[in-house]
């Protein structure tokens, strides 16, 4: 159904009276350099221009004032009571009275008596204004400016008034003068300017303009092998600097794009093999269960053994993405009596667990997290140690450390390998992998618990022979000092 036209026509005023939104105009830094520059240097132009007029002018008024002081003196000087003696007058004077005007009025009880210098009747034909910023300043069409003082005195009987016009043209011309050439040094600095800003612009911008090409060439290769660094330039020292952190994020991006990679690889290869196992019997029951049922509570049992370790493996793996973005509450708590009830509870088949430590030991973690992280090195421990050996726990306090050292007399861990035993899926030995029980995340999942809880995880080795995992905890603080992150 189509629209009526007064709605259309309501619509369409209704989008015109919209205000247009300003585009987002992307400049480069030369640009901006470039403009700021030009409008700094306008910004001094105006301003240098300014207070050169205003200073230079006020020193030529002020001059004009003192000359006019000093004329008007020699001026009472050279006037007597019957007329002023010009001569006299242009004799004694200083200044130049070349370009000044005088007019003298004397007032008595006869009448008044007006005396002209030469040019002075001609001068003041014309009425003159005064000009806005002084009253002193007096402006006259067709002469130009003039300074105006005037002084009155009495001699006698007789009121003489006295008024000088002194030329300030000479001072507006030297004013013009100066304004032309402060505008064109202006001018030709901002053209030379303007170029040598630009040709500086880019010149500190081609470490960033390299920077930009060689990420971009990065992220448009079709064959990355995660091990591409950015240039580092030697200057400017910002850039150089900006370039190496941007290395340390591309490095730390590469090995975590890495570890995702090997860690899908891994689980693949982990997850496929009991599913091989479940298809392989499930395809044997199908084929020969009816010929020979004595196949089938075999083949259950591998599938039900498969599947549990499928399910145990898929639990690691949400256990370790949920513990990615996790925090944990920490609290005060005994690590001692944590200790002897978690060796208490071991079972008392396999490896004999002992416990060795001070009574009273704090430490200020999660305790729950702690009890699961000694549980897996102690796992761990059994899987890797001789059925009639013995698995030492033992705790210390040290400054502001407790140490929980988990000791075994196994095969111990190779030094090639100590950098990788806590990665996730990975085992020293692959030929005994088959062998030992697990998902390979045990390791993984305890050294990410010990970060949470700001602590370290780390294998030695031990004397004469086997491991010695050790978790170092932040040692008990006083109540007022506790701090707690919330999940």
């Amino acid at each position: 159904m189509s629209q009526a036209p007064e709605t259309q026509a309501a619509e369409t005023t209704a989008q015109a009276r919209k205000p247009r939104r300003k585009r987002n105009r992307q400049r480069t830094s030369a640009s901006r350099m470039t403009w700021t520059y030009i409008w700094l240097l306008a910004v001094i132009m105006v301003v240098t221009s300014f207070a050169t007029i205003g200073l230079v002018g006020y020193h030529l008024i002020r001059s004009k004032r003192d000359d006019s002081i000093l004329m008007m003196s020699t001026l009472k000087s050279a006037t007597s009571t019957n007329e002023p003696d010009w001569q006299k007058w242009h004799n004694s004077t200083p200044a130049n009275t070349r370009r000044a005007f005088v007019k003298v009025t004397m007032t008595d009880d006869a009448g008044e008596e007006t005396y002209f210098s030469r040019g002075t009747q001609h001068f003041l034909k014309n009425d003159l204004d005064e000009w806005p910023l002084s009253s002193h300043v007096q402006y006259e069409p067709d002469q130009g400016l003039y300074y105006h003082s005037e002084a009155t005195e009495r001699r006698g009987t007789v009121t003489i008034h006295y008024q000088i016009w002194q030329s300030l043209n000479p001072m507006v011309n030297l004013l013009r003068l100066l304004v032309t050439t402060i505008l064109g040094i202006t001018l030709i600095g901002l053209v030379l300017g303007i170029w040598l800003i630009g040709l500086l612009a880019r010149r500190l911008n081609q470490p960033l303009v390299q920077l930009t090409e060689a990420a971009n060439s990065i992220v448009s290769a079709k064959d990355v092998t995660y091990h591409e660094t950015l240039p580092v330039p030697d200057n400017p020292v910002e850039v150089h600097a900006l370039s190496i952190e941007f290395n340390r994020l591309l490095n730390s991006l590469n090995r975590q794009v890495i570890r995702d990679h090997q860690f899908v690889s891994d689980a693949s290869h982990e997850l496929r093999t009991p599913l091989t196992a479940i298809r392989g019997h499930l395809s044997l029951i199908r084929r020969h269960g009816e010929a020979h049922p004595e196949l089938v509570p075999q083949s259950l049992e591998v599938i039900d053994t498969e599947s549990l370790r499928m399910q145990h493996l898929i639990e690691s793996l949400l256990q370790l993405s949920r513990m990615d973005h996790a925090t944990l509450a920490l609290a005060l708590f005994d690590v001692t009596r944590l200790m002897q009830g978690l060796v208490a509870a071991q079972p008392p088949a396999g490896q004999r667990v002992t416990f060795q430590g001070a009574l009273g030991v704090i430490a200020y973690a999660n305790a729950d997290t702690v009890e699961q992280i000694v549980s897996a090195l102690i796992s761990n421990a059994r899987k890797y140690s001789p059925e009639d050996s013995t698995i030492e726990v033992l705790l210390q306090e040290s400054g502001q450390h407790v140490f929980i050292t988990v000791t075994d007399t196994g095969e111990g861990v190779p030094e090639a390998e100590k950098k990788r035993i806590f990665d996730r899926f990975y085992r020293v030995d692959a030929a005994r992998s088959k062998e030992v029980a697990g998902t390979g995340l045990g390791l993984a999942i305890a050294n990410r618990m010990t970060a949470l809880n700001h602590g370290q995880l780390t294998v030695s080795d031990n004397q004469p022979r086997g491991s010695r995992f050790t978790l170092t905890l932040p040692a008990g603080k006083p109540l007022s000092e506790k701090k707690s992150d919330n999940i």
